[in-house]
């Protein structure tokens, strides 16, 4: 396999990175994730959030603030962290264009179309994604493929989280109990949601009601020392922490292993 600079932008969190020791994305993905299931390395990780994405459209209007798109940050991270490879990782929801739905292969469809359209992009990324681009529009149906985008210089590898990064975390009920030290369920605590496919906010629907929960809690539970906020003020760093506890624990190992996340990340960058 070539010797390759893999760069990952992730949603996560924008705010500026801990003063001391990396962010809890990198940990997600680099001692977690990237340990687990033997990845390529991940150099740079660059947070993104769907605004990126979302301005690449020129359909769109100009977007309130910054504004800057995601060929945009890629160039500018390539001036000033080179790398070969990008694995551009995005949750299904909420949709890119909240009018189409959810629709993960015509949003991976997209991503090469913009990407080969940019005026940014240095030529060898452009003429990658317009390849990339004509391959999956020669496609029959989404299903049928002749193999998967190669590891190559100025390939961008896409992985739709479906319906996002957080429904890793809640496959499995007892399991988060275990990991935030819970022996039963605390008043407030939710009853559904739990691995269930139909669930498209796991964040707001499951996990941030749970994590709410434990605050209510008289004696507050020890994790609360440990980890700080919310889920919507500290998403990453819960995120983090119930990662890495679910794969210590022995029964949700293999689940989260399992995951389609898990495969298709196997499957782009595992090192094997």
């Amino acid at each position: 396999m070539p010797d390759l600079r893999i760069a990952l932008f992730v949603e996560g969190s924008l705010a500026p990175p801990p003063v001391r020791g990396p962010r809890p994305l990198e940990r997600i993905w680099k001692n977690c994730l990237g340990t687990e299931l033997g990845l390529l390395p991940f150099d740079p990780i660059v947070p993104i959030s769907k605004r990126h994405i979302v301005a690449m459209d020129p359909s769109n209007p100009p977007m309130s603030g910054s504004g800057e798109a995601l060929d945009q940050l890629m160039t500018r991270v390539l001036e000033r962290s080179s790398f070969d490879v990008a694995v551009v990782a995005w949750d299904l929801v909420p949709a890119w264009n909240p009018e189409d739905g959810y629709c993960r292969w015509k949003e991976t469809v997209d991503l090469y179309r913009f990407l080969a359209q940019s005026t940014d992009l240095p030529e060898i990324w452009k003429r990658q994604a317009a390849r990339r681009f004509e391959d999956l529009q020669r496609r029959q149906t989404p299903s049928t493929r002749s193999g998967l985008p190669p590891l190559e210089f100025g390939m961008v590898l896409p992985v739709c989280m479906e319906p996002m990064f957080e429904g890793l975390l809640v496959q499995d009920e007892a399991a988060v109990r275990r990991a935030l030290g819970l022996r039963e369920r605390p008043r407030g605590w939710p009853s559904h949601g739990w691995a269930d496919p139909v669930e498209r906010r796991p964040d707001e629907a499951v996990l941030g009601p749970a994590i709410r929960a434990l605050s209510r809690m008289r004696p507050q539970p020890t994790v609360l020392r440990a980890i700080r906020g919310d889920m919507r003020t500290n998403k990453d760093g819960w995120g983090e922490f119930l990662l890495r506890k679910l794969l210590e624990d022995n029964q949700a190992r293999p689940v989260l292993l399992s995951h389609p996340l898990s495969r298709r990340l196997i499957e782009l960058v595992g090192r094997t």
